[in-house]
């Protein structure tokens, strides 16, 4: 990626952050994730290099911004306020861009007035439509912040995107993750949000919720395949799919980007 790809990517960021943060410390982040868990990315072709963008994911680990990072490059994110108390972790989220207003289990209105600034200033937005982590591996049901937002600012592209393996790696109930395990992170075409404006809030949420969780599914098949089924282990993140046990995956996979 171009420099100037950079920057059109982090319209409210200096030069000098573009460069530490999105590629100094997204390249080295990169190369840790490739060693340690070997990340593949999908669809870097449908991100766009300009806002406003909504990126909505599925909700895995701790690791799913910086995942995110690799994928997408720039973003702002709404990030749980209690995060922001452990230092120098929280100086390190600001300095990502995280936006400290978000309650557990939701955004407040604070949240969703500084999500809104950002996209109108032609900004990039991280969510997690979910609202908290997968206690399972299976994508949970969508709550309907991410269409307040896209009501304040139409105008936005939402790009999904899904991860997978991460929450093998970092599940819930783990305080410090493993360092064993593989994962990977798609992301699909955009869809302007004037189109899921134009239905109900509940048909809006299940086409999103529908189209993230077929490409998880999509990436669940690929790790088994590439790990000769090790990973990730069975469990409820199988169930939606019928995906075949680890023991019968075993054709090849398409080649990563």
């Amino acid at each position: 990626m171009k420099f100037s790809d950079y920057r059109s990517r982090a319209p409210n960021r200096t030069a000098a952050a573009v460069v530490i943060w999105w590629i100094i410390v997204r390249n080295l982040v990169r190369l840790v994730l490739w060693l340690v868990y070997r990340l593949r990315c999908f669809g870097r072709e449908h991100v766009p290099n300009e806002g406003p963008v909504v990126f909505a994911a599925n909700h895995q680990s701790h690791y799913d911004p910086p995942i995110i990072g690799v994928l997408v490059g720039p973003f702002s994110s709404l990030a749980r306020s209690g995060l922001f108390s452990f230092k120098p972790f929280g100086w390190l989220l600001r300095q990502c861009g995280a936006i400290p207003m978000v309650r557990r289990g939701g955004a407040s209105a604070g949240a969703l007035r500084a999500g809104v600034a950002e996209l109108q200033s032609r900004g990039r937005l991280l969510i997690y439509p979910e609202g908290s982590r997968t206690r399972d591996g299976a994508v949970t049901p969508f709550r309907p912040g991410v269409l307040v937002l896209l009501r304040r600012v139409p105008q936005s592209t939402v790009v999904p995107v899904a991860i997978e393996g991460a929450f093998d790696v970092w599940p819930i109930t783990r305080r410090y993750p493993r360092l064993r395990g593989r994962i990977m992170t798609m992301a699909g075409p955009g869809i302007p949000a004037e189109e899921l404006l134009s239905v109900t809030p509940h048909e809006a949420l299940q086409r999103l919720h529908g189209v993230i969780d077929a490409m998880r599914l999509d990436l669940r098949r690929k790790l088994r395949e590439r790990s000769g089924g090790r990973y990730p282990a069975p469990g409820p993140g199988d169930e939606c799919a019928g995906l075949p046990t680890p023991a019968s995956s075993r054709s090849p996979s398409p080649s990563a980007r």
